[in-house]
């Protein structure tokens, strides 16, 4: 497999902390008004289904379209609009094993996330069995939030601004005008 991206990039081509701060935070304009819609709506359809259902779809919705966008465009809806790309070792958008290997984190604290909120329902045996793993669930996020504070502040640190993530998938993020 050739490494080709890294030696032919420019030091000031890689993507810093405070890009990416300013590219999560347009994520969250983006897509947190569709989010809370799709929240509201997910919501009210598991109770008045009595189903956990819907609020697990919700969950599965987030990380399938963060990993879509990730593999068809090379970036969340903030990453694009700052002409930023995450691109693989070759130069290509990630594939979508890079993508959930990217995403690890963000994905582990999402199912513990969705383990608290479907057992605050007493809906089916499902809720009623996640209810008993819902305080371990409740201290592993404690745990994880520091680890994914280092994740993102090793980009200061990495000469090519990667974070953890971005090296366990062999990706980077770029100037969209890098490559």
């Amino acid at each position: 497999m050739d490494n080709i991206l890294p030696e032919h990039l420019d030091q000031e081509n890689f993507i810093g902390f405070w890009k990416r701060v300013l590219a999560s935070i347009l994520d969250f304009l983006v897509i947190g008004i569709p989010g809370v819609i799709v929240y509201w709506i997910l919501n009210s359809l598991a109770v008045s289904l009595h189903s956990e259902i819907p609020i697990i779809l919700e969950y599965i919705l987030f990380i399938a379209f963060d990993i879509f966008m990730i593999v068809r465009f090379g970036g969340t809806p903030g990453k694009l609009i700052l002409k930023i790309k995450i691109v693989n070792e070759q130069g290509n958008y990630p594939t979508v094993k890079e993508a959930l290997i990217r995403n690890v984190f963000r994905m582990i604290s999402m199912i513990l996330s969705m383990v608290i909120a479907v057992s605050s329902y007493d809906f089916t045996v499902i809720s009623a069995k996640l209810s008993l793993w819902s305080d371990l669930a409740f201290d592993l996020t404690q745990v994880l939030g520091p680890i994914m504070l280092v994740d993102y502040l090793l980009v200061g640190l990495h000469r090519r601004k990667r974070a953890i993530h971005d090296l366990l998938a062999g990706t980077y993020v770029v100037e969209k005008s890098a490559i």
